[in-house]
């Protein structure tokens, strides 16, 4: 029997067939994800006060599927407004799926950096086959103007967790938060050949220190390039186990998974990894660096990681 659904107007009753109409999951946001068909919706996580007075605007997002990779390039369907703080988001929106409160959202995906006599809102715009959602960044409330009512912590969790750090060369002193530490160089590739991938991350929580977690994201390059990233991060015993962990020791590492960084030996701190292109372009490569795990620390508690970003430029065989 075919389903029917019905419209109720003056004087008639006429039914219409429910396969005529444009009911999608955008009109049932509570609905199960499908696999495939829906839009990504970005988000503003809250915002955080710097030393040097300014502020940080932290966004991500929410891929609406259960499995489709959605890429949205940087122009009119994937912007931000004003325009001065254009360019750095991301344009590659993978699936994710995170424990507890984490839910289907990556958060503090990026940050935008406003002065401290910043007014007005930060507004992200993205549009997937022709829907658009778009979210503010502020530093006050709607309605009564509440300060703060957005601002998350940069202080020690309950068990004394930070956000760890992250640098580009073993002596460097490390940063954190979520604006990112970008890379000073960009590094070149060929089609087809490994590179090399060095950073070191450390915990900095006011507790005994432990092991951080690295992933590796595609974050901005042309549609439909793919990169194959490989962990060379030997395996650390007795290492604590947490969900999206991949097996110990070398290997591929797929979107989401992570590694744990040894905190001693020749090696400590240390991430090392391989990127391989499949498409020339110019690509970002998200680093996330992060204490998940920890009793206090997950995507759901705003806490704990810290972004970095490496440019690569691809060049055909």
């Amino acid at each position: 029997m075919k389903a029917i659904g019905f419209v109720v107007a003056v004087g008639s009753l006429t039914p219409i067939p429910i396969t005529a109409q444009d009911w999608t999951q955008r009109e049932f946001p509570l609905a199960p994800p499908n696999s495939s068909g829906n839009f990504v919706a970005p988000y503003f996580d809250g915002f955080y006060p710097n030393a040097d007075g300014t502020y940080t605007l932290s966004f991500g997002f929410m891929n609406r599927n259960d499995e489709e990779l959605i890429e949205i390039e940087l122009g009119p369907n994937n912007f931000i407004e004003p325009a001065e703080f254009d360019g750095d988001q991301p344009t590659s929106f993978p699936t994710v799926r995170y424990s507890g409160f984490g839910g289907p959202r990556e958060r503090g995906v990026f940050g935008v950096v406003v002065p401290a006599d910043f007014e007005g809102d930060v507004w992200w715009t993205l549009t997937t086959d022709g829907y658009t959602t778009r979210v503010p960044g502020r530093l006050v409330s709607p309605g009564p103007i509440i300060k703060g009512a957005y601002e998350l912590s940069t202080g020690p969790m309950a068990a004394g967790t930070l956000r760890p750090t992250i640098h580009w060369h073993e002596a460097a002193e490390g940063q954190w938060g979520l604006e990112g530490n970008w890379k000073p160089e960009t590094l070149t590739a060929m089609v087809g050949e490994p590179i090399s991938l060095n950073f070191w991350a450390k915990d900095r929580g006011e507790r005994e220190l432990g092991t951080v977690n690295v992933s590796l994201w595609k974050y901005q390059g042309p549609t439909g390039g793919n990169i194959s990233f490989e962990s060379l991060v030997e395996a650390i015993p007795n290492a604590r186990a947490r969900r999206g962990a991949r097996q110990p020791g070398p290997g591929p590492l797929l979107t989401r998974q992570t590694v744990n960084l040894p905190l001693e030996g020749p090696h400590a701190h240390h991430g090392r990894f391989t990127a391989t292109f499949d498409t020339p372009g110019e690509y970002v490569i998200r680093v996330k660096v992060d204490s998940f795990g920890l009793t206090d620390s997950s995507p759901g508690h705003q806490c704990c990681w810290s972004n970095g970003y490496i440019r690569v430029s691809v060049n055909e065989e």
